[in-house]
């Protein structure tokens, strides 16, 4: 890979990053315990913001995976391997990147 897309990419990690972490920041609040107060929630009932908080704590936990990947990404970049399949070696395509940025392995290997 050209050190130009490898620059590109290394932008695109760092900006998703970035994203990521103040998206963070705004669901923490979403992932609070739920209070019984009725008139606290509004018309809501305690069983949807229940819910509403699973899905936050969900989503927090997917975020923190998603911030490891692109760590190790970045890391990968750092050290000169960055877009080469894990599983097989190859390189991973251009376009495959450019939908995620963090992916380890290239097409053929992802579909084993």
């Amino acid at each position: 890979m050209k050190k130009i897309q490898i620059d590109h990419f290394r932008q695109l990690l760092l900006t998703l990053q970035l994203e990521l972490v103040k998206l963070s920041s705004v669901s923490v609040d979403a992932a609070k315990p739920v209070e019984l107060d009725q008139a606290a929630i509004g018309r809501l009932t305690r069983m949807d913001a229940m819910r509403a908080q699973s899905m936050a704590i969900e989503t927090i936990e997917r975020r923190k995976h998603q911030l490891l990947r692109i760590g190790a990404a970045l890391q990968r970049v750092t050290t000169g391997n960055y877009g080469e399949c894990l599983t097989c070696g190859k390189g991973i395509s251009s376009g495959r990147l450019e939908v995620d940025p963090s992916y380890t392995q290239c097409i053929k290997c992802a579909g084993k």
